[in-house]
């Protein structure tokens, strides 16, 4: 039987989340905390796949396997692509988990081919990254990305950037809560 400060601690944990229904700062800043909280329990140095077959439907992206996703972000993953197929929309896990050293390999990538301007409004260094985390997927083709993000955050995933249509981020808050307002780009 719960103790009557254990259903106090659930009501208020309830209302809190009632309360960031609805509201996208509360849920910006919700996820933020999500991400922090995973920051301390990630095994930031477990890279993903980096060689993935060619997506099915366009196969100038990569079709990765979930390698290292936290969990219940694979579970989702695998949740979408069923119910994608099942609309007749084919979701390529084009870009998943990454490790330290595969983040900064690919933020070095882009300022050698781009400048840092360009590289600042697209990777995040390792230390911010939710690909570090095991919690950020680039899902390709346009008609995946537009598929996922129509869910609106009720399989869990959310654009979170205006600048990248295919970039999600994994949060079990977005199923009941919908999705926080997205920012311009990864830097802000």
């Amino acid at each position: 039987m719960a103790s009557a400060a254990q259903s106090a601690q659930a009501q208020a944990s309830t209302a809190a989340a009632q309360a960031t229904i609805g509201n996208p700062q509360a849920q910006a800043a919700e996820h933020a905390a999500a991400l922090d909280a995973a920051r301390e329990n990630a095994d930031l140095d477990v890279p993903g796949d980096e060689n993935g077959a060619p997506c099915g439907t366009d196969p100038q992206y990569f079709d990765e396997q979930p390698i290292g996703l936290q969990p219940d972000v694979i579970t989702a993953w695998q949740t979408a692509v069923s119910q994608a197929a099942t609309a007749g929309v084919t979701l390529c896990l084009n870009d998943g988990k990454r490790s330290r050293a595969q983040q900064q390999a690919t933020y070095d990538q882009y300022v050698t081919q781009f400048g840092k301007a360009m590289a600042d409004a697209y990777v995040l260094s390792p230390e911010k990254s939710a690909h570090v985390l095991g919690l950020a997927i680039d899902v390709q083709p346009l008609a995946g990305h537009n598929w996922l993000e129509g869910t609106a955050g009720a399989l869990g995933f959310c654009r979170t950037y205006d600048n990248e249509a295919w970039h999600f981020e994994y949060d079990a808050a977005f199923v009941s809560g919908g999705c926080p307002s997205r920012t311009a780009h990864p830097g802000g």
